[in-house]
């Protein structure tokens, strides 16, 4: 199982307004079938122009542009004009499974 996280850098003060668009995008996704996402934002002591979603799923693929719903393109060329960076990070869950096949046990 992955973690999988969108770190959305905004402008100045943006943050909010850009998770707003994130929780539509996945309520389009979840409805595909995704597992649920979280969504926050970055405050105090932190920096509080970054919107973030995390979401976990069993494999590493490709999405296909069938599989993408529709209201995702609309909302996504919303945001777009509100960020500055848009990066996708992947982190493998650690298991006893994993950790026993790995030596760890």
């Amino acid at each position: 199982m992955y973690l999988v996280r969108r770190v959305v850098r905004t402008q100045p003060g943006k943050a909010w307004e850009v998770a707003a668009h994130l929780v539509k995008i996945c309520e389009a996704y979840e409805k595909k079938g995704r597992s649920k996402a979280q969504i926050y934002v970055g405050g105090v002591p932190s920096d509080p122009n970054v919107a973030y979603v995390e979401w976990t799923q069993e494999r590493i693929e490709p999405s296909r542009r069938s599989e993408i719903p529709e209201s995702v393109y609309t909302d996504d060329a919303k945001m777009r004009p509100l960020i500055t960076s848009y990066d996708l990070e992947f982190y493998e869950l650690v298991t006893p499974g994993k950790l026993s096949d790995r030596g760890f046990s």
